[in-house]
């Protein structure tokens, strides 16, 4: 087998963060066996356990759960009232990849969800969940296990002991009105969690950030690591047109203005369009790809989508001219471009306008699809992972008014054909879907923010043709796929920049030991499994929730025997962790 030595990578400066040391007097290699409260001297709660995981989503609680089975005390933080993640806030068509890649304890909760389907006569396809069953199958198998889940709280300080992690300091934050997280905490420092191991299982890094583990938020260029996808991307808006059955021609190429004044860069561009100096292609760059929230939508006596306070029409302008040029090269809109699997005639590869996606007694799944959509771009994605929480709070409004703005717009804007208008009023949010939150998602889709780089770092040519010997712990099965990070001019006209979707992955891929485990001489008893160690490309296949899920099952187990062994998480006797992962059903290799 390889060693955790792997892969290393040169940091480009994005992200470095100072290690910060502190003196903890009590040593926790042996951690307590229960979470016990007990009142430190400034009047804040300690608790003592032998696992702390920060990140209450789907990859948090199948790590607390694997851990609790196996008689460990833990400790699951989420900074938010829920739990489940984006699996529980909208993500119900589940992006699983390959259905023989996925199997323990995340194979055990879709079962959970096939099971609760079909005792409910409700007919489905054995990969989709709405928010509320997802959120409700999490909440059973946690109560189940007796886990304890402080929510609404969120990490303020870490506590370093040379190269281990002693204890995390919270603040007690509950979410604002709109479901954000709030710009200031209700009370600093609230409760500080001592733990032999951490499980850093949040979307945002913000654990591995303060422990000092090195980590990026750029896009590498195609010279660090010879990846043919990495990098600045450049691609025109096209019709998407299907050549075949209908005799259409294939893709054209749509020249939208960009400008307030059509043809006149003197008067400036018009919203959601950037005027971002173009560079090279290929080249190493900072954005990354866009946000937006996973809307569940009904039209089964809907709650309607109200504008935000500050709706200003003239905001959506590029959604009108992109349909207007999808009129003028004869590719007009059509109703089948709202629909991913409503039966409708497939005219085009995919949507063109909404991914609409029929999940169970009349909701659904919408994401974002063709040239301009749910998608906020520019929203600030590259700034979320670093920035401060009223950043933060300043991101997610934004994000929530673009999209509410955007269903106003197309039910209402007077130069829209009245067939969308008339599609699009029909829709709505669900009354029995986020009931504390009116029926909006309570989770903003953070598809990508820190990436730690760790002993191994997952590149392009790993994805697509990996090696063998690989100290795997699960495999990835998706489709490299990198939403836009920009929308720029070039030329008079407006480009993407930086999207992707290449269908090529050969056959599920390992993921090493190493890709969730920081370098040995930064932190010993941590491990990050969502922001893993990967390139911007490799990321855009592992960040699947199902992934997820399996590398934070397989990141306890070994949190579970550094813990038994006494030594660090970088030492394991890597065969035993192997065969523990099997005894436990995952799949650590393709056939």
């Amino acid at each position: 087998m390889q060693n955790l030595s792997g892969r290393r990578t040169a940091l480009t400066g994005s992200g470095m963060m100072p290690r910060r040391k502190f003196i903890q007097a009590t040593s926790l290699l042996g951690a307590a066996l229960f979470c016990r409260p007990v009142l430190a001297a400034n009047g804040s709660d300690r608790r003592q356990v032998d696992v702390c995981i920060y990140g209450a989503n789907s990859g948090g609680i199948m790590a607390a759960i694997t851990l609790a089975r196996l008689g460990r005390s833990v400790l699951l933080v989420e900074p938010t009232r829920h739990v489940g993640g984006l699996t529980a806030a909208g993500l119900g068509w589940i992006d699983y990849g390959r259905a023989s890649a996925i199997g323990g304890l995340t194979g055990e909760y879709f079962k959970q969800v096939r099971d609760y389907y079909t005792a409910a006569g409700i007919k489905h396809n054995g990969w989709s969940v709405e928010p509320h069953v997802a959120e409700m199958l999490f909440e059973k198998m946690l109560a189940k296990e007796r886990i304890e889940v402080v929510r609404e709280a969120r990490i303020s300080r870490a506590q370093m002991d040379d190269r281990r992690l002693r204890s995390i300091t919270l603040d007690k934050a509950p979410v604002d009105p709109r479901g954000a997280p709030s710009a200031m905490p209700l009370e600093a420092r609230f409760m500080t969690v001592t733990a032999g191991m951490f499980l850093d299982c949040s979307y945002e890094g913000d654990l591995l950030a303060l422990a000092g583990v090195r980590y990026r938020t750029d896009r590498e260029g195609v010279a660090e690591y010879g990846e043919k996808l990495a990098g600045v991307r450049y691609t025109p808006p096209m019709t998407d047109a299907k050549a075949g059955k209908t005799g259409r021609q294939k893709n054209k190429i749509l020249k939208i203005d960009p400008f307030v004044r059509l043809g006149d860069p003197a008067s400036g561009l018009i919203p959601l369009v950037a005027g971002t100096q173009l560079a090279p292609e290929g080249s190493q760059n900072p954005v990354i790809q866009a946000y937006n929230f996973r809307l569940c939508l009904t039209k089964d006596d809907p709650i309607p989508i109200a504008p935000p306070a500050n709706y200003d029409p003239k905001q959506y302008e590029l959604f009108f001219r992109y349909l207007d040029s999808l009129e003028r090269v004869g590719e007009p809109l059509w109703t089948g471009d709202l629909y991913f699997n409503y039966g409708h005639e497939r005219r085009y590869p995919a949507p063109r306008l909404l991914k609409i996606t029929n999940l169970m007694r009349g909701k659904t799944d919408v994401n974002n699809a063709g040239f301009i959509s749910t998608d906020y771009i520019p929203g600030g994605a590259e700034q979320y992972a670093k920035g401060d929480w009223p950043m933060r709070a300043r991101i997610w409004h934004a994000h929530e008014d673009y999209q509410r703005g955007l269903f106003y717009y197309l039910r209402t804007g007077e130069r829209l054909p009245e067939w969308l208008r008339r599609e699009i009023s029909q829709w709505g949010l669900p009354k029995d879907e986020f009931k504390d939150n009116g029926g909006w998602p309570t989770q903003l889709y953070v598809r990508e923010a820190r990436r730690m780089v760790g002993a191994y770092v997952i590149d392009q040519q790993h994805c697509e043709h990996p090696g063998s010997g690989l100290d795997s712990i699960g495999l990835g099965s998706y489709s490299l796929d990198s939403h836009v990070c920009q929308r720029l001019v070039r030329d008079g006209v407006v480009i993407h920049e930086g999207g992707f979707l290449v269908h090529d992955i050969n056959r599920p891929y390992p993921i090493p030991y190493g890709a969730i485990t920081p370098r040995p001489d930064e932190c010993e008893n941590l491990l990050v499994t969502f922001c893993v160690s990967s390139t911007h490309v490799a990321f855009a296949s592992v960040r699947m929730e199902p992934v997820f899920m399996i590398l934070s099952e397989s990141a306890a187990f070994a949190a579970d025997q550094a813990l038994t062994e006494g030594v660090s998480v970088q030492k394991i006797n890597l065969n035993k962790f192997r065969a523990r992962l099997l005894a436990a059903g995952q799949i650590l290799s393709s056939v």
